[in-house]
């Protein structure tokens, strides 16, 4: 791939030469089709039609409606979009194309919600303060970072009105966990002033399931948001501050096994600072500053036998551990846009972030040994307290060029050169391996989008992507199940090379966006035990250690389809994916992944004075079998089916009420998603209220 790189390079060079952020206004768009505007694909503003990406939005109305009770199932009937949860019901992130959750660039507003533990960034932000979602799916690194090999959400949250003064406020109930949402928000516009102020409320008790309810699995979140922005001439600054506070049970299925997370919060505050049509030339500049810090709390207790005694002795081992981590992100984002001529529109970025991450952890283990005879038992505490500081710095500047070559082929060439420094400042656990590395990569991609007629196109696509290890990983460890995984600072960075191809078509009536794409990683870690290894632990007998050893190829296809037959719509999106894992020297096709699934349905779309402007959405949504044989313990997930319905009206005056209800899982069908590790939620309903003032 040197040569795509190249390639891009030079493109990007002669147009340059020749001719001489994309931050846009979030415009909420209420009809779902290719002509939709989405600005997270390219950085600049382009129909969904003339994206080289594949990419999908998720509106503003598909949003209010939805009675969903987090953000990733939103996005769960997207084409090649997995829905994870780590046992933990309140905290969902995102696979896009089966690569886990950590190779998925988590965006608000366009900055990182980062993450440095080995599953991902979770989704900490609630649906009520989000506007529209974003989607790429398949590398984002050359325009968003290393954490976008498999994909990017953007999540684009809510602004400023278009009255002095208006308000909503909002409420749902979940059968399936007596949840009850709570939201309400203040907004509007005066003069060359806009703002925004939001507040809601979450709680939900343990899952309902089709044969009982699911210990474990209670969850709550609140979450406030302040916005403010003046506009004057042609520039625009403003301010956004937004804080998610949620606790959540962690369902851990095993006996004398707990674990509890009594603290995952997010604060944020941001500044940025928009300016268009300075020249001919330069059309726009974009700069955000931002602080986020996410703090969070874990909590384990496991108890099991001690090994090894004689038959007349028994014993048992308590471990109690508590995890209290901050992680704090300075960021900097800055952008210019170039027009260099009626054919050719080049961006120009800069890019910053420093991680820091603060970890205590305190271990205390209790050793019980029963004597034989009338002896007392034998009791040895041991108690230690680990602390760690560690930070990462990420610098970046990306290009990209949209090259218009003739009426019919748009060429975009984009390229990004990397440098990241890592550094373990301190440590208690780890104070024989300070230390500190650095990695630099440029990679590239290159895309073309052709028209075919007025109603379709075809496109193309080749994209390199990147992606640095966490700095668990490569300088602080962790602690699974009571065992201490070591970090690995000579880990390599992950990388990959995507191949994709695209056909879109649109009449009115049909609409058609299908992908087929292709994808060979290479570097990707793993853990090992360290006994009988090379590697260098703290205890080679119990330890494990973070490596590079695996690797992988996927392929597939996606396809979102609809008929409009004017007031009866019918839709079919699908993905058939395939991937093969090579672990070490073991190679397998079994990953955990369905090879088919997706959502079939009609909507049927109406108006009348008794019941308003109303839908109802009747639906199936499945899967195909999967087998996962990439760990020590294979497991068979079924095939599953559900049949689901929704309806819902707008009435009232100018439409300012909106009621909803989804039944879903209606024939009580008990099944796990391959993806996640928790049964799915039995039948239940799921109804929502909203009022605009």
């Amino acid at each position: 791939m040197k040569n795509l790189i190249r390639l891009s390079l030079v493109a990007l060079a002669i147009n340059a030469s020749f001719s001489l952020s994309a931050q846009a206004e979030n415009t909420a768009i209420a009809v779902d089709t290719l002509e939709t505007i989405t600005v997270t694909a390219t950085r600049t503003a382009r129909r969904l039609m003339d994206s080289p990406l594949s990419s999908s939005v998720i509106t503003s109305e598909q949003i209010s409606q939805s009675s969903a009770d987090s953000l990733a199932d939103m996005l769960n009937d997207l084409p090649g979009i997995d829905i994870t949860e780590a046992a933990t019901a309140g905290m969902k992130r995102i696979q896009i194309r089966g690569e886990a959750s950590r190779r998925v660039a988590i965006l608000i507003d366009g900055q990182e919600l980062t993450d440095h533990s080995s599953y991902g960034a979770p989704i900490l932000l609630d649906p009520a303060m989000i506007q529209r979602i974003e989607v790429i799916r398949g590398t984002g690194s050359v325009l968003y970072g290393q954490k976008a090999l498999g994909g990017v959400v953007n999540f684009i949250t809510k602004k400023g009105g278009d009255k002095a003064l208006q308000a909503n406020i909002s409420g749902s109930y979940n059968s399936a966990t007596n949840g009850q949402q709570l939201s309400a928000s203040a907004f509007g516009v005066s003069g060359d002033a806009e703002y925004r102020f939001s507040w809601s409320d979450n709680d939900h008790q343990d899952r309902e399931i089709p044969h009982g309810t699911l210990d474990d699995t209670q969850f709550s979140s609140d979450s406030i948001m302040a916005y403010f922005a003046y506009n004057f001439d042609n520039h625009k600054i403003g301010v956004n501050y937004d804080q998610f506070n949620l606790v959540a049970e962690i369902a851990t299925g095993m006996p004398n096994f707990s674990l509890n997370m009594p603290q995952r919060d997010r604060e944020k505050i941001s500044f940025f600072y928009d300016v268009v049509d300075l020249s001919t030339v330069l059309t726009k500049v974009h700069f955000d500053l931002y602080q986020q810090t996410i703090d969070r709390q874990f909590v384990q207790h496991m108890a099991m036998s001690v090994p090894g005694l004689p038959p007349s002795m028994s014993g048992n081992i308590l471990l109690d551990t508590a995890i209290v981590e901050e992680l704090k992100t300075d960021g900097f984002n800055g952008q210019l846009d170039f027009s260099l001529s009626k054919n050719h529109y080049m961006i120009a970025g800069f890019q910053y972030a420093k991680d820091v991450v603060d970890k205590n952890t305190h271990n205390n283990t209790t050793t019980t040994i029963n004597l034989p005879g009338p002896m007392p038992p034998k009791v040895t505490t041991k108690d230690s307290i680990s602390i760690e500081n560690a930070s990462l710095t990420t610098k970046a500047l990306y290009l990209q060029d949209e090259w218009q070559i003739n009426d019919d082929l748009i060429m975009t060439l984009g390229a990004r050169q990397y440098w990241i420094e890592s550094n373990l400042k301190s440590s208690t656990r780890l104070t024989k391996a300070l230390n500190s590395g650095d990695d630099s990569k440029l990679v590239g991609s290159i895309a073309a989008n052709y028209t075919l007629t007025n109603n379709s196109n075809v496109r193309a696509l080749m994209s390199q992507g990147y992606g640095f290890p966490t700095l668990l990983q490569v300088a602080i460890g962790a602690t699974a199940k009571g065992t201490y995984i070591n970090p690995n600072p000579e880990l390599r960075a992950e990388t990959s090379d995507n191949l994709e191809l695209g056909y879109r078509y649109q009449n009115g009536m049909l609409l058609v966006d299908a992908t087929a794409f292709y994808t060979d990683a290479a570097n990707y870690l793993r853990t090992v035990k360290c006994q009988g290894t090379q590697y260098i632990c703290l205890n080679s007998d119990t330890d494990d250690i973070y490596i590079n050893a695996d690797s992988a190829i996927s392929k597939g296809f996606e396809l979102d389809m609809s008929m409009d037959f004017g007031a009866i719509n019918t839709y079919l999106t699908t993905t058939w994916s395939k991937r093969s894992n090579k672990i070490g020297q073991f190679k397998t096709d079994n990953t955990g992944l369905p090879e088919v699934y997706g959502r079939i349905g009609v909507k049927y779309i109406e108006q009348s004075d008794m019941l308003g402007n109303y839908w109802i959405n009747a639906y199936i949504r499945a899967a195909s079998d999967a087998d996962d044989n990439t760990s020590s313990r294979p497991q068979h997930f079924a095939g599953w089916g559900t049949v689901n319905l929704a309806v819902g009206s707008y009435f009232g005056d100018d439409d300012m009420m909106m009621v909803s209800l989804e039944a879903t899982n209606l024939g009580g069908k008990t099944y796990t998603p391959a993806s996640q590790s928790l049964i799915a939620t039995g039948r239940s309903i799921q109804m929502k209220f909203t009022l605009q003032l």
